[in-house]
């Protein structure tokens, strides 16, 4: 977000730069070989990773085991004055690769999420996690990351507490009737929700249309209302504005910039605009087990492998045109 909508804006001077690239960039998220240019070299596209992680405070398991159940592929083509983000469903059955550091073996036909908790054993932390899941998209896409981002509830949470909420818009209304929701209401159409209520609106899987679909177009929906906020209350120009934005999220965020300098990627993307992202999904479909369970969700084998190239070769707008439905919204 905050390279994404600061550029070209941010006033703040090299002292709150370099404040903010140690605060959130401290960390080695990717594993050894990601990358597809060399660094210092901000001329062609880059390939970003995020996840948002599934985690409770004070909760032992998921002190040591916690889930990426938000995972976004950004990437940036070589003209940089545009952003295309493709979510990945949390239960896509894919092959782990094996990751020693972690001592895990590698699985065959695991769950997309799961790739982070496997990667954290063995006092890898999220470090660990992070290079697993992106080992395990890399080797699904073909696509090298350039950079990885990680956070969790707590962070989502303080990002839009200290932006005085979010605007939200709703096709349709429903009651939730998921575990830990049960009984918030959303209304249809768009209104303002604050840090817990916009938390609990885009952990909705069961109730929205489009079930995991559904979900992943709310957070899609969010991220770009959150830059949409941030530019109009002048927080990435402001430098007062921007250290409290940084200090609300602390430890809750972690960015691997990929040896890039902080400074140098303001300026590169410094185009890029909320109207300029597009939101895509995966072609992908329900899985059932014998017993016509629900087993997770499988990757359509002509079509996900031609949309994971197409971003790869700078060829996804026209993959878009010839498939309007895998785009929440089409390129301008």
């Amino acid at each position: 977000m905050i390279v994404v909508a600061a550029g070209g804006t941010l006033v703040a001077g090299q002292l709150l730069l370099n404040k903010v690239d140690s605060a959130i960039g401290s960390s080695s998220l990717l594993p050894p070989g990601s990358g597809n240019q060399p660094r210092g070299d901000i001329k062609g596209p880059i390939n970003i990773l995020l996840a948002g992680l599934d985690y409770r405070k004070g909760d032992p398991d998921s002190e040591s085991n916690q889930r990426a159940d938000s995972v976004m592929w950004v990437h940036i083509p070589r003209e940089h004055d545009r952003a295309y983000i493709l979510s990945l469903p949390r239960d896509l059955v894919v092959d782990i690769p094996a990751f020693p550091a972690a001592k895990f073996p590698g699985e065959r036909g695991g769950r997309l999420n799961a790739s982070f908790g496997a990667g954290m054993q063995n006092n890898q932390g999220r470090p660990g996690g992070m290079q697993l899941l992106t080992k395990t998209v890399e080797q699904l896409t073909g696509a090298k990351f350039d950079m990885a981002g990680v956070i969790d509830w707590y962070g989502f949470t303080g990002i839009t507490r200290e932006l005085g909420g979010v605007d939200m818009c709703l096709d349709k209304g429903f009651t939730s009737s998921q575990e830990g929701f049960k009984g918030y209401s959303f209304a249809a159409g768009c209104n303002h929700y604050d840090e817990h209520t916009a938390l609990a609106l885009v952990r909705q899987r069961h109730d929205v249309i489009g079930d995991d679909y559904g979900r992943q177009k709310l957070q899609q929906q969010f991220v770009k209302q959150i830059l949409k906020q941030a530019m109009s209350k002048d927080v990435l120009s402001n430098p007062l504005k921007l250290n409290s934005l940084i200090t609300s999220v602390g430890s809750s965020l972690k960015i691997d910039f990929g040896g890039y300098d902080f400074a140098d990627l303001l300026w590169a993307l410094k185009n890029i605009k909320p109207d300029g992202l597009v939101t895509m999904r995966v072609p992908s479909g329900s899985l059932q087990d014998n017993n016509g369970n629900y087993a997770g969700e499988g990757l359509n084998k002509e079509l996900g492998p031609t949309m994971f190239k197409a971003m790869t070769d700078e060829r996804i707008d026209i993959f878009l045109a010839q498939h309007t439905e895998f785009a929440s919204r089409l390129p301008a």
